[in-house]
């Protein structure tokens, strides 16, 4: 039997650095975070990517106002994204730039071998597009007012445009997409993604799509037609090839062992993206017989109590704002357990305030306190497990394992606030176990109380197990309290594990916020 580790792949988007940091780039890189997360502890060889997409007229433009080379521009702009993950203490395997020369030079080989395969021809783009969004918008996509378009999501004007471009059929894999996405359930999710774009693109035909652009300069440039640099998405969706080391003659091991003959390869990417990774990607991967990733995860947008965040409406949050006045677990806890992937999601720092406390402080801090003052009031000697047929005892063993269950259930189908939920309902269900069966008249029965505390030391192991994919730096202080090395999914129900353990003295790891 074979003891190699399965494999697992996730991508954040690869975020565009012309504008300031927003919470929406957290909430995106928590989530993959959390997974990958997940994932190490449930044995999987993880590879985590994440980065900037770094060519572009509007950071061409961007430069030139700041008086800098375009490269000067994205070192600057990218390094934000590097401080901003290394002060929410997210760690990753790739930062993937598209201004890497390696890249660069992939991707050109990838232009010239579609352009071989006649997948892409030379003509002239007439229409709408917009810089601020990188994208051309079709008339009939687009919003008028006052005699201007507008584009339909961000509400930026589109300018007309009209020059030579390359176009790559988009329309031939048309019906191969809609086979390929209705025989694989889980490749889009949520599913309504898939019915909207459906919809609104492939039933109406899938136009040719403008791969180059002639206008600016800042891009890469074709060495057959160096008048031509490659547009935005046909360079920044390879990235998360070519950061494994993707080559069409002589593939790096990464590459063949995350992607060509990986079992997992999760994109996370917000709604706004959807398109150009469910309909664009999938299409250009299938042209050049690259496999697919296994899922395109799409998530909603964060939005406040006043809706969604605007300059105008005073409301765009700042992450790094955040970060001065909460710890970044507090954060990274409220984007996991309090928002579905599935909608958007309601964030104040009320809301997250009131999570911690809640969760954190409360129900888990309070149990976890409970469960060792009592332990040390009453056993110099460690707690240990005993059979017993008390019901009290046995629906406490049962929840500790059916929600461990669900946990693991909920996170392998993306749900990852109702896993969280899950370990809620395991602590809730630990307290008030403490309160069914009072502990602190036990004293005359050490026996009795013994088998209540090491099944509360259990399953408050339980919680802080599952609790460490989101939160392990604050787990990670439980550990000297419980004197435990880790927190292992594979001894949770292992009810002996505290046998021999002693526990130390408690200390606060979650207090209040007032």
């Amino acid at each position: 039997m074979s003891n190699k580790k399965k494999t697992f792949y996730i991508t954040t988007p690869i975020y565009y650095p012309s504008g300031n940091l927003h919470i929406g780039h957290l909430y995106s890189t928590t989530i993959a975070w959390v997974l990958r997360n997940y994932k190490i502890k449930m044995g999987y060889d993880v590879k985590f990517l994440t980065g900037s997409d770094e060519h572009g007229q509007k950071i061409e433009k961007k430069a030139q106002e700041k008086k800098i080379s375009p490269q000067e521009y994205v070192d600057i702009q990218s390094n934000k994204f590097i401080d901003l993950w290394k002060k929410t203490k997210i760690n990753y395997d790739f930062f993937s730039r598209t201004t890497n020369k390696y890249h660069e030079k992939i991707v050109e080989e990838i232009f010239n071998k579609m352009l071989d395969k006649s997948l892409i021809y030379k003509g002239e783009y007439k229409g709408l597009y917009s810089i601020n969004d990188e994208e051309f918008i079709l008339e009939k996509e687009a919003i008028k007012k006052d005699d201007n378009f507008y584009h339909p999501i961000s509400g930026h004007k589109l300018e007309w445009i009209q020059e030579e471009s390359y176009f790559f059929k988009m329309n031939k894999f048309t019906h191969w997409l809609i086979d390929y996405v209705e025989k694989n359930k889980n490749f889009i999710i949520p599913k309504n993604i898939w019915k909207e774009l459906k919809n609104n693109f492939l039933d109406k035909n899938l136009e040719d799509l403008s791969v180059t652009r002639i206008s600016f300069e800042w891009g890469i440039q074709i060495t057959k037609d160096p008048k031509h640099v490659i547009y935005v998405w046909l360079d920044a969706l390879f990235n998360y090839i070519s950061a494994l080391g993707f080559d069409f003659e002589n593939p790096q091991k990464d590459f063949i062992k995350y992607w060509k003959n990986g079992d997992e390869i999760v994109h996370i990417v917000g709604k706004e993206i959807t398109r150009f990774h469910c309909i664009y990607w999938p299409i250009f991967l299938k042209s050049l017989d690259i496999r697919l990733p296994t899922t395109i995860l799409s998530h909603g947008w964060l939005i406040t109590p006043e809706g969604k965040m605007s300059k105008s409406k005073g409301n765009v949050i700042d992450p790094l704002s955040l970060l001065n006045k909460y710890d970044p677990e507090i954060i990274k806890y409220f984007f996991s357990s309090k928002i579905s992937i599935y909608k958007d999601g309601i964030f104040s720092e009320e809301l997250l305030i009131n999570s911690y406390n809640s969760d954190l402080a409360n129900t888990i801090g309070n149990l976890i306190s409970r469960t060792i003052s009592m332990i040390r009031q009453n056993f110099c000697a460690p707690v240990k497990f005993k059979k017993t047929n008390n019901n009290h005892d046995l629906d406490i063993i049962k929840s500790i394992s059916n929600n461990f269950e669900k946990f693991k259930k909920h996170f392998d189908k993306f749900e990852i606030d109702l896993a969280f939920e899950s370990m809620l309902h395991l602590a809730r269900d630990l307290n008030k176990y403490i309160d069914l069966t009072l502990p602190w008249k036990m004293k005359n029965n050490l026996d009795l109380l013994e088998t209540t505390l090491n099944l509360l030391l259990n399953g408050s192991y339980a919680v802080l197990s599952m609790l460490e994919v989101v939160c392990p730096d604050f787990v990670n202080q439980f550990k000297q309290i419980l004197n435990v090395d880790n927190f292992d999914f594979d001894e949770i129900e292992n009810f002996e594990k505290f046998n021999d353990i002693s526990i130390n003295e408690n200390k606060i790891i979650f207090p209040r916020i007032k």
